[in-house]
């Protein structure tokens, strides 16, 4: 029974889900027109063609932007509610995180429903009407557009070159035609000083004046290169010339039966229909190419009289292959090449050449037989994708909303920044893993079922385990603990005390304890500035004890400041010294050589050398980095002290 939670959660989710489907359903659109562009311009299409196809495209496109739309959409909800802290007021309710996915994981089931019965029933005329027309529109004659100072050939028989071209009055000078629609031996070649063109009303002629101008021509094809006879020809000038050329300018439709017949016309009893019409048809293919294989190759095989089936039963048949086979058991074993040299030459080569005659023949045969096995296979691949994909997008819906609810409770981030960042990763994921999928399938390197289905067996189980992180509230996909993982195994991260104040007084002075403050920042100066900080790699591995060497007295020294600041009654100076890191004691936590002599024996086993000096450069960065901390938390301690002396000094 629904609640107010759950009321509340669905009238979160579903405006969003509206707004962000739609967003998506631009953008699949855009890039589809883009795909398609090269197609669509320049063919002199209607606007009312060009609104059909992008109508009957935005309906074909419905399957790819609901599932990122659900993504995006759930992303957002759950971003929203963990950043508002809704989420972890309905747990410190008693509402478990599944509880209170259910009532949209129940609404995202309905769209999936809903996208399946859309496209079993209503997309599949609006995806064929949509290729109907682009394959119309790729066929269709280009727009005359004749360029200038280049031949054009959109003209079928002709190649047009224009010199200059008036934009305004269409006048195109110093034409040259080639004209050859009768070959190439008889082209014939017209040249003007000025011409125009024009369509006739049907669109199906173009009319085209020349004038001023000459044409010459062939009128029988050229002999062979032997012969220098002289070729009759024909010079003819004008002062104008019309040519009417046959060009089709109108956009004819393709038959959308045609594509009806494909699969991505059928619905799903269609396609069982198909499906197993393919089966039947290969079955009956291979086994017709069996029968006829076997017996080509018994009829070559054997000169004698012999059944010319395997499946032939009759008590003749049987008994000569039983024959057949007791001949081969007691006769012995024959080499080729010895029964070849029984023969003279001439009858060896006869004999080669039969068998060859017979080889090839097999051969043909079975390409026959193969092209149209792949032929029959081709028709089965193609209904059985459409028949899966009619259910991997629905099922790809609640895969995304698994992935999208727990991810938005893990990022607690709402608005369109990180979940937009998020959703289009995750689609990208997944459209390459179909896209692969699908053309493994096309490769018969998968089969059809483990192809479609490839990403989705992918992320389900990056969903459930989404799920399942979110619902324990595991810190595994905190960007935190990520980014202290980054700095601890970079050595950017700086160790930070937690001082408690103690109640002994301490032994210092307050002017003691500046000097013992700037002593400190000096030796770790004076350290940061060494040498010995600004070796190579390679000389910090084989001196290592020097560097725990020079830690030790200031690790000394600090932990002996520490310790008397604990004491100090001024607060600013208790809040000052949590500022102070915690210096490492070692420099690596991997072992190290204890000796030069040693360190160069281990650099000998290069790849077991590698991983200390990369664990070495880690650890003199996070050195390097608390030296620098330890001078800058000094420095803001020292002019306390200083204040806090001259206060005093003031008093007395």
């Amino acid at each position: 029974m629904f609640k107010k939670i759950d009321l509340y959660t669905l009238k979160t989710f579903l405006p969003l889900l509206v707004m962000t489907s739609l967003i998506c359903w631009f953008i699949v659109l855009m890039q589809f027109l883009w795909r398609y562009m090269d197609e669509l311009v320049g063919k002199g299409l209607s606007l009312t063609v060009v609104a059909e196809i992008v109508f009957y495209a935005s309906m074909y496109l419905v399957r790819q932007a609901l599932p990122l739309g659900i993504l995006l959409a759930s992303l957002i909800t759950f971003g929203n509610m963990g950043e508002r802290l809704e989420l972890l007021s309905m747990k410190a309710s008693g509402v478990s995180l599944y509880r209170i996915m259910s009532p949209l994981l129940i609404a995202v089931f309905g769209v999936g429903l809903w996208l399946y019965h859309f496209q079993n029933n209503f997309m599949i005329t609006s995806e064929v009407r949509m290729w109907t027309l682009l394959y119309s529109a790729r066929y269709s004659a280009p727009e005359l557009e004749v360029p200038e100072g280049s031949f054009y050939n959109g003209i079928t028989g002709y190649s047009m070159f224009v010199k200059h071209r008036d934009r305004e009055t269409g006048r195109l000078e110093d034409v040259m035609l080639y004209d050859y629609k009768s070959g190439v031996d008889r082209t014939r070649i017209i040249r003007a000083d000025s011409a125009r063109m024009a369509m006739d009303d049907s669109k199906l002629y173009l009319s085209l004046k020349l004038y001023q101008g000459q044409s010459f021509e062939n009128l029988e094809d050229p002999p062979g290169t032997q012969d220098n006879a002289p070729i009759p020809h024909a010079i003819e000038r004008f002062d104008l010339k019309e040519i009417l050329i046959p060009f089709n300018a109108n956009f004819n439709r393709q038959d959308e039966n045609e594509f009806r017949n494909l699969s991505v016309g059928k619905n799903m009893q269609q396609l069982n229909r198909a499906i197993d019409t393919a089966q039947r048809r290969i079955d009956s293919l291979r086994l017709t190419a069996s029968v006829s294989l076997s017996d080509i190759s018994i009829a070559q095989r054997y000169s004698n009289p012999y059944p010319q089936s395997l499946l032939d039963t009759t008590q003749w048949a049987q008994h000569a292959r039983k024959s057949i086979q007791s001949l081969r058991s007691t006769r012995p074993a024959i080499g080729l090449d010895s029964l070849m040299r029984r023969y003279r030459l001439q009858d060896s080569i006869s004999i080669y050449a039969r068998a060859s005659s017979a080889m090839m023949a097999m051969k043909y045969e079975a390409e026959s037989r193969l092209y149209g096995d792949n032929e029959a296979f081709r028709d089965y691949r193609t209904n059985s994708q459409d028949w899966h994909r009619k259910f991997t997008y629905p099922v790809a819906c609640v895969v995304f909303f698994l992935i999208g609810a727990p991810l938005g409770a893990i990022i607690r981030r709402g608005g369109l920044g990180v979940p937009v960042v998020a959703s289009f990763l995750f689609f990208i994921i997944y459209y390459i893993i179909d896209t692969l999928g699908q053309n493994l399938v096309r490769s018969e390197s998968l089969s059809v079922q483990l192809g479609m289905w490839l990403s989705t067996y992918v992320l389900a189980p990056i969903g459930l385990f989404l799920c399942y992180m979110a619902a324990k509230e595991s810190a595994g996909l905190s960007a935190d603990a990520y980014l202290n993982l980054w700095q601890r195994l970079t050595g950017t991260r700086v160790e930070l005390r937690q001082v408690e104040p103690r109640c002994q007084e301490t032994s210092l002075t307050a002017q003691e304890l500046r000097d013992e403050c700037l002593a400190l920042r000096t030796e770790a100066e004076d350290l940061l500035a060494s040498k010995l900080m600004n070796r190579s790699l390679l000389h910090i591995f084989l001196h290592a004890s020097e560097y725990v060497r020079a830690m030790k007295p200031i690790d000394e020294r600090l932990e002996s400041l520490v310790d008397e600041l604990r004491a100090s009654r001024h607060p600013l100076v208790l809040a000052k010294t949590n500022d102070l890191p915690l210096m490492p004691k070692k420099i690596s936590a991997l072992p190290l050589p204890s000796s030069p002599a040693q360190g160069k024996l281990w650099l000998l086993a290069l790849p077991l050398a590698l991983p200390l000096l990369l664990a070495l450069r880690v650890g003199r960065v996070r050195i390097d980095r608390n030296l620098r901390a330890l001078s800058a938390a000094l420095s803001e301690i020292v002019p306390i002290f200083d204040s806090n002396i001259q206060m005093n000094q003031t008093l007395q």
